[in-house]
């Protein structure tokens, strides 16, 4: 069966490109020019409305319609600030990707290359579709990767104690990443399920598997990014663990301090009371004895701890 795709840069394109018969068009075109050919195309005002909306209100979600399935993704690394926008619509016969905001030019090159991706001959509706969605996490795995690695090196400072002080700063850092992460690829999860169960029949059956892989590559990657939380967990209870070592030591440097003077204290204030009948009150060498005393003392309780391995 004789196909063919084409990358539409107008709505004129995206209007007149639909074919007769069992062609197929793709289209990238802009908020602006959605809504010029909307009307056109029986596409919901409301889908149109969505499209408008300030970028923060956007996640990947699908909604399916009779004649036709309207998509949203909102497609992150982890960076709040660099989180790329697009809606996409999808009938028996078209594919049309709408650019709500491509900060850097990546999804309109995906974009692309998905069209280079096929020969014209074997190009199908499910095909294309599955390769743009399949773009949107290109590169993904290898991120999550060096993301596991980048979590070593702090691990390894942690367990030799050299942690410093912005530690937790950038624990939390990582947590809210690993969040935006897991976020993104369960709602991926539930766009390509709805994919899969076609609601609206505008996909063959026989190529329902491809939506089917792009699900199975989702799930793997959520499942990375949960490990990865669980590694952030256990690093920050390591770290926990070095800051309770660490105040156990002080702690215990104030305790053995505390024990070698209570003895101290007590000679002290033992011989300065002051009574007249006290032998030593006027004996000439009383102050030398005393130091003498208090020194046998600590070295003595100093011993003792030592051996205890208490110091």
């Amino acid at each position: 069966m004789a196909m063919f795709y084409k990358f539409s840069n107008s709505a004129h394109e995206a209007c007149t490109a639909l074919p007769d018969g069992n062609g197929i068009a793709v289209g990238y075109i802009t908020a602006e020019e959605l809504e010029k050919i909307a009307p056109v195309l029986g596409f919901s005002a409301t889908t149109v409305r969505q499209c408008r909306e300030e970028v923060r209100y956007f996640r990947s979600s699908i909604e399916i319609y009779d004649q036709y399935s309207f998509g949203t993704i909102k497609r992150t690394t982890g960076d709040e600030n660099g989180e790329d926008c697009i809606a996409f619509y999808m009938t028996a016969r078209l594919f049309l990707v709408v650019d709500i905001r491509d900060s850097d030019g990546s999804t309109r090159r995906a974009f692309e290359a998905v069209l280079k991706r096929f020969p014209p001959a074997g190009v199908t509706l499910e095909k294309l579709v599955f390769a743009f969605l399949d773009a949107m996490i290109e590169g993904d795995a290898k991120m999550l990767e060096d993301m596991e690695f980048s979590l070593s090196e702090p691990e390894e400072r942690v367990l030799q104690g050299d942690a410093e002080d912005g530690f937790i700063g950038f624990l939390l850092a990582q947590r809210r990443k690993l969040l935006l992460l897991r976020n993104y690829y369960e709602q991926l999860i539930d766009v390509g399920k709805a994919l899969e169960e076609n609601e609206n029949d505008i996909f063959a059956e026989e190529d329902l598997r491809y939506f089917k892989i792009f699900t199975d590559k989702a799930e793997r990657l959520e499942r990375n990014v949960r490990s990865l939380r669980e590694q952030l967990m256990q690093l920050r209870e390591a770290y926990q663990s070095m800051l309770d070592i660490r105040l156990n030591n002080i702690m215990k440097i104030f305790t053995v301090l505390s024990a070698v003077f209570l003895p101290l204290t007590l000679i002290t204030g033992w011989y300065g009371m002051n009574f007249t009948g006290m032998p030593e009150l006027t004996w000439r060498y009383g102050y030398l004895y005393v130091i003498l005393l208090a020194g046998a003392v600590a070295l003595v309780c100093i011993r003792i701890f030592r051996r205890r391995h208490w110091m």
